[in-house]
């Protein structure tokens, strides 16, 4: 793993735990060069997933993008970002589980609003 700090490419593996209800590994790393610590995330992907949009354009499956449009909807509610971690996680997993490769974005839009709605 590269240090994020000097680029150095051997960093120690300082602790590993399970996070998430075991589905990530959680592991914090330091670097013997400039001696900087940071913590790196493991999931299991079981698939690549592609997001069939409206218009039939496809597009790959975006953790990141579900996170930050889950955020945006949450902006006003006193929910913390690691509550939002967890539901991206279990959206994902959804979707995962489902054993298709290919996933309308209506289905990604229900899975959503069953989110929002149970934390209202």
């Amino acid at each position: 793993m590269n240090c994020p700090f000097c680029g150095v490419d051997n960093t120690q593996v300082r602790d590993s735990r399970a996070a998430e209800e075991g589905s990530v590994i959680r592991r914090r790393r330091f670097c013997e060069s400039c001696q900087g610590r940071f913590t790196t995330y493991e999931r299991i992907q079981f698939r690549d997933l592609i997001v069939i949009k409206e218009n039939q354009k496809k597009e790959p499956f975006n953790r990141e993008k579900l996170y930050r449009s889950i955020k945006v909807a949450l902006k006003k509610r006193p929910v913390q970002d690691e509550n939002i971690e967890k539901i991206v996680s279990k959206i994902t997993y959804a979707l995962e589980k489902r054993g298709e490769s290919e996933i309308n974005s209506h289905l990604i839009g229900n899975f959503v609003m069953d989110a929002l709605y149970d934390i209202d």
